[in-house]
């Protein structure tokens, strides 16, 4: 059988330690389904969220259930489509695969989950334009819709969403407050850092910062309780993220009702679903286009074969502090 009738595919077949639930496989390409776009995937990437995905973390372990492929954005080219009201489509295209199962050669696809993209973009770069780069978009331009006067303050700042957040700041304008473990490797200097170790009220005023009226949480747990002390009374918190794998305590909630936060948690994917696949599109591409203009950057830190993705996971999760960018996975 030709490779070209072939589907290579990181194959889920359970919750649990990647090397106890995950294998490599390869099955027959089965005919395009009915309105379904083919697209050949180039560069994938790993995210958090596809470790939580695979260890079957919190909402993870109800809407992503085995057997699977994981991945959750891709880039790639339209090989097929069956699609006949989608005029604009093109073998050859350039696409943003935003859909559940990017860890294979293929991906048959609804239109409405591609997007379009420039053909001089690096597909490291590309690969990365969804999860982080729309949660962090959509989060600062249409949820707090930041501006000059707001002062924000972020946990996880070396994450990659909170090198996307640093960098939001120096383009839209508001003043960023990033919390790190590590902030000898922070790397923006224009760009107030305090360590995740120490007091943050105390690091506040020691430097002179503005009280932050607004945080973004990466990470729940304890240290979500610490970042929502930073508050002003009747600030905004936002978790968009459980990286602690850990629940509030309840003295986060006391104080959360204690100076009136404002606390709401944001999935990309409950947003999409309340605002709809049309104006999700029309987000996206602004989105895209600020990125452009302002060279906002994504940053890789290796590229590895899809066949090795064993290898990948191990350096996402033992190294990952250590890494300076995403390991993008390539077919």
């Amino acid at each position: 059988m030709s490779t070209d009738t072939l589907n290579t595919r990181v194959q889920q077949l359970s919750f649990g330690q990647p090397k106890e639930s995950l294998l490599l496989d390869s099955i027959a390409l089965e005919p395009l389904q009915e309105s379904k776009v083919r697209v050949r995937i180039e560069a994938t990437n790993i995210n958090p969220s596809d470790l939580l995905s695979i260890h079957g973390v919190g909402q993870y372990r109800r809407t992503h259930v085995p057997p699977r492929v994981p991945g959750f954005e891709a880039v790639g080219r339209v090989v097929e489509f069956n699609a006949p009201n989608q005029s604009v489509l093109q073998v050859g295209q350039k696409v943003l695969v935003a859909t559940s199962g990017t860890w294979q050669t293929y991906v048959d696809v609804l239109p409405d989950n591609l997007f379009y993209l420039p053909e001089d973009l690096d597909n490291g770069y590309a690969c990365q334009l969804y999860i982080n780069a729309l949660t962090a978009w959509v989060i600062t331009t249409k949820i707090t819709q930041l501006g000059e006067d707001d002062v924000v303050i972020i946990n996880a700042g070396c994450s990659a969403i909170g090198k996307i957040f640093a960098q939001l700041s120096m383009t839209l304008g508001f003043t960023l407050i990033a919390v790190t473990s590590k902030p000898q490797r922070y790397p923006y200097g224009s760009i107030a850092v305090l360590d995740a170790k120490q007091n943050l009220n105390s690091q506040i005023q020691s430097l002179k910062l503005r009280t932050p009226s607004v945080a973004f949480d990466a990470i729940g747990g304890k240290e979500g309780f610490d970042l929502i002390n930073t508050l002003s009374k009747t600030g905004t918190y936002i978790n968009y993220g459980t990286l602690s794998l850990g629940p509030y305590e309840t003295a986060f909630f006391e104080s959360m009702r204690r100076n009136n936060i404002d606390f709401m948690t944001f999935f990309l994917r409950c947003w999409e679903e309340s605002v709809g696949k049309a104006a999700r599109k029309e987000v996206f591409y602004e989105m895209l286009a600020h990125f452009i203009e302002n060279e906002v950057s994504l940053n890789v830190d290796r590229y590895l074969p899809l066949e090795d993705f064993h290898t990948a996971l191990e350096l996402v999760e033992i190294e990952s502090s250590s890494l300076q960018g995403k390991i993008i996975l390539t077919m």
